[in-house]
């Protein structure tokens, strides 16, 4: 594990860390890049079948539940469109970046809802790419809304093994000798088939959803190595107290879950008019604290919502990077869709 800790601290930063620099570096990155970049970078290109990253990390969650949940399709009432960009750790060279963009409307004919999405997600060599179609079905049940739903797409993974750097290679004029006979030195890609289900449900009370990623398990092959796409519960809830007219607090909490490691989100959100604003914290021991949180957004207008996050990171790889960003924008038509049915016949007393 060390050597595995040294060839990525060589490899994304730089740094020559001596060895209580690798133990907290190792302690701080233990929850989520421990699997997502130490197995994943160090062990992808062996001749070995191997565990596949974590899906990216969002800090606001609460304002982009269809991206984690299919189920939730269809539940903004309208054409719902969401984009959003993500850059991780800035400063920290290699640093996960995401972009993704979303859409889903209700179609009141099926009784329920159809969305699309796509995902970008690149940390150092490494990028994933998402590509995804959902249904869900929405009836009317004793707890509340009830929503079932699907997705599924294709996963296509790519290793770019030219900016790989190991703490015994060598760069010279341009040329790389990793000088290590497990790495290699072609560049690697594949594509396997990518799936969900969810379930959702809204009432007076709140909302809370359940969705399973990959499970069970696909796989896929690049070059000599098989990658297995990571299993993920997620499990998410939130509900809304009014203080008086103009303000609302919503709590809200997310646990992630591969079966390993669990990381839990939780905070809120207060809404006053059209601006809103709160904080979430993230991970609640010493193995996976990970950040506070700050949010803020408004609606600036009938149909757009901005919103942006900063992460201050609480652990100790704080010291290597200036913080996290994150810029979401929804667009909603907030008009009714087509139900399927033929409008009403309006009678003109003149003729009648």
């Amino acid at each position: 594990l060390k050597s595995c800790l040294q060839t990525y601290t060589q490899l994304m930063t730089g740094y020559n860390l001596n060895y209580k620099g690798y133990i907290v570096l190792y302690t701080s990155m233990r929850r989520y890049l421990y699997q997502r970049c130490l197995v994943l970078l160090c062990s992808s290109l062996m001749i070995t079948a191997i565990s596949a990253q974590q899906a990216p990390q969002y800090t606001q969650f609460m304002l982009n539940r269809y991206q984690f949940n299919p189920a939730y399709g269809g539940l903004d009432r309208s054409l719902s469109i969401t984009a959003g960009l993500r850059t991780q750790w800035t400063q920290f060279e290699g640093a996960p970046t995401t972009q993704f963009v979303n859409l889903h409307l209700p179609l009141y004919a099926l009784n329920g809802s159809v969305g699309l999405g796509l995902e970008n997600d690149q940390l150092g060599p490494l990028k994933r790419v998402i590509i995804s179609g959902s249904y869900n079905y929405v009836f009317e049940s004793i707890i509340g809304l009830l929503s079932f739903g699907g997705r599924v797409g294709i996963n296509q993974v790519e290793i770019d093994a030219s900016v790989l750097r190991t703490p015994m290679g060598t760069v010279i004029d341009n040329v790389v000798d990793l000088n290590d006979p497990i790495l290699l030195t072609n560049d690697l890609s594949g594509v396997s088939p990518w799936w969900g289900l969810g379930l959702y449900v809204v009432n007076d009370y709140g909302e809370f959803g359940l969705s399973l990623d990959n499970i069970p398990s696909s796989g896929l092959s690049a070059g000599n190595s098989q990658f297995n796409a990571s299993q993920l519960l997620t499990l998410y809830a939130k509900t809304d107290v009014p203080i008086n007219d103009l303000f609302t607090v919503a709590p809200n909490i997310l646990v992630r879950s591969d079966f390993k490691q669990t990381q839990v989100d939780v905070g809120a959100l207060i809404h006053y008019e059209k601006v809103f604003g709160g904080m979430t914290l993230r991970g609640f021991t010493a193995n996976s604290r990970d950040a506070v949180n700050f949010i803020g957004g408004a609606q600036l207008n009938d149909n757009i919502r901005f919103s942006y996050s900063f992460d201050f990171n609480i652990s100790g790889l704080r010291t290597f990077h200036d913080g996290t960003h994150e810029f979401v924008v929804n667009y909603n038509l907030n008009k009714k869709i087509r139900t399927g049915e033929y409008p009403p016949i309006i009678y003109n007393p003149r003729y009648n």
